[in-house]
């Protein structure tokens, strides 16, 4: 009996040494269900811990809810979204020759293209520097311009002429005020056969206009006519650009205008003062401008609800 309650006396001496070390915890109880019916069972915790440490820092391993909640996709930025939208419509030029031949769906998805793009134009007062003044070198505008698309009727319809089919159309603003549109025209028949059975022969148009800027519209440029000139640059395989050019100069015009607008009735609105009022006649209002694209609508005639679109590429040069 003496050796007993020696032996039941150093356990429970053992035992209050390590309770108060902290050296293990007791076996915790853990409830085991099945079906409808749940029992108990003794579950030892083998986790070892100092009590001196804070027990919130057990916390920490434990993963929370939301660390495997999904992150939100990232938002499109305007420039996939404006890529996206100039690749659709680069391939509808492809596919209908620039607008020659485009069909009135392929207009209207064209349309609600450059109206997308427009929603995202990245340049403000596109129309700045076009004056030709202090801020010429960062117009926007300052650059070689080569058609890709358009809707303008007066430009599609040359497409129709059973002599003469429109090649590559430019517009060349690279000295401010001035811009200057081009048209090169080749034969017909010569579209429809390889270049090399067919002598090239090729006819260039240039319509010189003089640009500025519109008060109170920012992305608005007027434009006044200045001349033309028509010259002849390839016939049959030879080069003709020596020849002299048939020119028309429309300066003196307005001029006589001006000088008679003021006393006589009705030549008013025809006078070069006002010209550059924002609703003034002859304009065209820049949609959408970046370091490759341009995108303008001219002014809308009184029976169209709409002018006609261009949009143009940036080339280094414009030799024939």
């Amino acid at each position: 009996m003496r050796n007993c309650n020696n032996l039941l006396s150093i356990s429970l001496g053992a035992a209050a040494v390590l309770h108060q070390t902290g050296a293990f915890v007791l076996p915790q109880r853990a409830t085991l269900t099945h079906g409808s019916h749940s029992s108990e069972s003794l579950r030892p915790n083998t986790k070892f811990y100092n009590s001196d440490t804070d027990d919130d820092s057990s916390s920490d391993s434990i993963p929370s809810d939301t660390d495997s909640d999904p992150q939100p996709p990232a938002v499109e930025s305007n420039n996939e979204i404006s890529s996206h939208l100039k690749s659709k419509l680069y391939q509808l030029a492809a596919s209908y020759d620039r607008g020659f031949a485009a069909t009135p769906k392929a207009r209207t998805e064209a349309n609600e293209i450059i109206e997308q793009l427009a929603a995202v134009n990245p340049t403000e007062n596109a129309a700045r520097g076009i004056d030709g003044n202090d801020y010429s070198d960062d117009a926007p505008l300052k650059a070689i311009w080569r058609m890709v698309w358009t809707s303008a009727f007066d430009v599609v319809s040359l497409g129709a002429s059973p002599i003469a089919a429109p090649s590559a159309i430019y517009q060349v603003i690279t000295d401010p005020p001035i811009a200057t549109n081009i048209i090169d025209f080749i034969p017909r028949a010569q579209s429809f056969f390889p270049s090399s059975s067919v002598p090239s022969s090729l006819l260039r148009a240039e319509v010189t206009t003089r640009a500025s800027s519109r008060r109170g519209a920012a992305e608005r440029v007027g434009l006044a006519f200045e001349g033309v000139k028509l010259q002849p640059i390839e016939l049959l395989g030879q080069k003709v650009d020596n020849l002299p050019p048939l020119s028309v100069d429309l300066t003196w015009q307005q001029g006589l205008i001006d000088q008679v607008a003021s006393f006589v009735p009705g030549l008013e609105n025809l006078s070069s003062e006002g010209k550059d009022d924002a609703d003034a006649p002859g304009y065209f209002d820049i949609e959408y401008v970046d370091d490759e694209l341009l995108i303008i609508c001219q002014q809308a005639l009184p029976q169209q609800a709409q002018g006609g679109r261009f949009a143009l590429v940036k080339v280094d040069n414009y030799d024939p």
